[in-house]
């Protein structure tokens, strides 16, 4: 299995061993100082190639190549974990900062495209992690002060053949929220564990555990701040995630037991000005997953991997909505004027079984192939067979010079939410064909140049259905916002739905990579260029959400001794679509409104924007103490991002940039 090949491969760019294309790799040293990254694994890959920037403050939203925030696999240690943020939004598998803790992050495998059939139910990208194991030697801890956190991380031995990790953290925002003048504070608290354990030379046992519990603390002491908080979605919610996998190594490979259960469980609602609630939503989503894998290496040459999962749902949800409710403009109007029923209600169970195959042969010392398949089975919709054809091939031109291509057709099944509505049960999976080629040239053995074309076409997409109300939205092309009335409920996706809609997206990223090394210092260069659009319900096209033409990313790093390290990060990137936005006694068009919709849907384009992130790191020494004391200081130079205007009903005006310019931090952490 590559992603075992990895774990004892000696080279910088374990991606040189791989067939596939678009799979790239950052070590521990590259991502445990990541200047602006606020401690979070998901923005450390944000700077990859082929990556799009969400400018809207407080979310990080992971966007490949055109794909939406709900396209995204995650996996910790061969387990797979639905969502990794806090604040997740419902149906996706996006949020506000990721509850992973990244001193605990060894490696980051990251595939933006071509990934193979051992991989599903995604159709833009994977994110693998691989844990640091626990110490061994000794019992171990670390205390984490800064501007956003505390925390406390635990390490030691367990017996004589294992190891754990433990981190609790909890959230400390209130400064920068009040510095950018909101009367409300998301409060966080994640928990993460591991431990591996040697039950013999042949057999291992690895258990996760992750937990993550969200909620929204406002102050509502003021009728100004009534009127702010109004126009926010209340969001509390819990994820429980755990895991475990057992490896029994064979002869000729080895055998995988995983067995995971995620539960989550969301609470929205959304009140007016008076406090009189006109929406809530509760919802429990169990998940319990099983999966056996094998890995058979037949010869030097030829490797064959299969495998079989069986997972089983269960979701409760009960959506009620006023017999009025408020929407984008602040109107008040029924619920049928968006599209949605004033109440729905489910407990269903539904299952999700796949088996995959795949085969690797090196044909020749510069030719090697991977072929597989995989069948999805889904028994919430109408249509539940999916067959999933994958192909990657690689051909060394030279010992230095490499290309490879890859591609396939990817399908994922609706979200959950969207069943809610039984109208849903209709839809189809969601289908991508992609196709990648790509060359790469190592210049020295830490130093590699990337140069690759992607072309993605997307079909049977969720679209609404209702002319002129909802039949311009594509679903997928949603949700990197908070929901709520500031999108009049759409993110949700509980309107009907049909799978008509279709799209595409292409592009090229260019990445000029050094690794840490004997020469200790480590960085990217990346330039991405591409464009997405999409075809809705109505026949119209619109421009992706997150479509970016082009995204310029220099970020590196020195460790210029033992005592000092250095790091920055700068972004250059073309500005987003946008929804022109209106003071509504200014309206044009449709007076009393802050939106022309569906007429001037994302029709504008923000301007181009860039900053600069910088961050140093202290280390101070003493016996058995480390302590860490670190400068982060985001934008340094304080330029304004634009972004997607918003209406302040407060002050009746229209806001087109963020609150927060320059915003330096600083933390202190203390290793025992």
């Amino acid at each position: 299995m590559e992603g075992e090949e990895i774990t004892v491969t000696a080279g910088y760019f374990v991606e040189e061993m791989m067939t596939q294309a678009s799979i790239l790799s950052l070590s521990r040293e590259e991502i445990r100082s990541f200047p602006g990254g606020f401690e979070d694994v998901v923005r450390t890959v944000s700077t990859l190639p082929g990556v799009a920037i969400n400018t809207s403050g407080g979310r990080n939203d992971l966007l490949v190549r055109g794909g939406g925030p709900s396209e995204n696999l995650y996996i910790i240690e061969n387990i797979e974990v639905p969502n990794i943020n806090h604040f997740g939004t419902q149906g996706n598998s996006s949020g506000s900062l990721s509850f992973v803790n990244l001193d605990y992050v060894d490696n980051v495998y990251f595939s933006t495209g071509g990934f193979m059939a051992r991989y599903g139910d995604k159709l833009s990208s994977v994110l693998e992690l691989s844990l640091a194991d626990g110490r061994t030697d000794r019992f171990g801890g670390k205390i984490l002060i800064s501007a956003t956190q505390y925390g406390l991380n635990l390490e030691g031995l367990v017996a004589k053949s294992g190891n754990f990790i433990f981190s609790a953290r909890q959230s400390y925002l209130d400064l920068i929220f009040k510095a950018a003048g909101l009367p409300f504070v998301p409060i966080y608290t994640d928990f993460n564990f591991s431990m591996q354990y040697d039950i013999s030379p042949k057999d291992q046992l690895y258990l996760l555990g992750l937990t993550a519990i969200d909620r929204v603390d406002r102050d509502q002491g003021t009728e100004e701040n009534r009127v702010t908080n109004a126009s926010l979605l209340d969001n509390t919610q819990n994820q429980y995630i755990t895991g475990a996998n057992y490896r029994r190594l064979l002869d000729h490979g080895f055998l995988d037991f995983t067995f995971s259960a995620n539960l989550f469980q969301y609470r929205f609602s959304q009140f007016d000005a008076n406090e009189i609630e006109y929406f809530n939503s509760k919802t429990d989503e169990q998940e319990y997953n099983l999966k056996l894998s094998h890995f058979w290496g037949i010869s030097p040459k030829f490797n064959l991997l299969s495998g079989v999962s069986l997972k089983s749902i269960y979701n409760n949800n009960t959506t009620i909505f006023g017999d009025t409710i408020y929407d984008r403009s602040g109107n008040r109007i029924p619920p049928s004027s968006i599209g949605v029923a004033p109440y729905n209600q489910t407990d269903s169970r539904a299952q999700k079984i796949n088996g995959f195959f795949e085969t690797e042969y090196q044909l020749s010392p510069e030719v090697g192939i991977n072929a597989g398949i995989r069948l999805d089975y889904y028994t919430f919709i109408d249509a539940p067979f999916y067959l999933s054809p994958r192909l990657a091939f690689k051909y060394k031109l030279t010992q230095k010079l490499t290309a490879r291509l890859s591609g396939g057709i990817y399908y994922q099944s609706p979200s959950y939410v969207w069943t809610v509505n039984p109208i849903n049960e209709k839809l189809k999976a969601l289908r991508n064909q992609m196709s990648i080629l790509g060359l790469d040239y190592l210049f020295q053995k830490d130093l590699r140049l990337l140069l690759e074309g992607y072309y993605k076409r997307y079909s049977d997409l969720p679209t609404g259905t209702i002319p002129g109300v909802t039949d311009y939205i594509v679903i997928t092309n949603t949700g990197t916002g908070f929901g709520g009335s500031q999108d009049d409920f759409q993110s949700f996706g509980y309107f009907d739905l049909r799978s008509s809609a279709k799209g595409q997206s292409y592009g090229m990223d260019v990445l000029l990579q050094k690794k840490f090394s004997e020469i200790p210092c480590y960085g990217q260069v990346s330039l991405t260029l591409g464009e997405s659009k999409f075809t809705a319900g109505n026949g119209l096209q619109y421009p992706g959400q997150f479509d970016q033409h082009y995204i310029f990313n220099l970020s590196g790093g020195y460790i210029f001794n033992k005592n000092w390290e250095f790091s920055s990060k700068f972004r250059l990137f073309s500005g987003i679509p946008y929804t022109p936005v209106y003071r509504p006694s200014e309206n044009p068009v449709k007076p009393g409104n802050i939106e022309n919709l569906p007429e001037e849907y994302l029709s504008a384009r923000l301007n181009t924007a860039h900053h600069l992130d910088i961050r140093i790191d202290r280390y101070f020494y003493r016996n058995n103490l480390t302590l860490i004391i670190f400068v982060d200081i985001q934008n340094i130079y304080n330029f304004k991002i634009p972004q997607r205007p918003r209406y302040d009903f407060w002050n009746d005006e229209v806001i087109t940039s963020s609150a927060i310019g320059i915003l330096p931090s600083i933390g202190i952490s203390a290793e025992i």
